[in-house]
């Protein structure tokens, strides 16, 4: 999970109350204090900052060989 680290606390607690231990926003709304549609915003950013940096990671990859 190296490339969460480039990822704000909040949006890290986001993934994992999510995607590892599968609880609805609602719940993680309430475990991380804010409403449930930020935590939707929150995923969403999330997963664009992982995306991104797997992007340019494979990008990488494919330049040095």
């Amino acid at each position: 999970m190296g490339a969460a680290r480039h990822t704000p606390r909040v949006q890290r607690a986001v993934l994992v109350l999510r995607y590892y231990l599968d609880l609805p926003d609602p719940e993680i709304a309430d475990l991380v204090g804010c409403a449930p549609a930020t935590v939707r915003v929150h995923a969403f950013r999330a997963l664009g900052t992982l995306r991104a940096r797997l992007s340019a990671h494979l990008t990488a990859e494919d330049h040095s060989g």
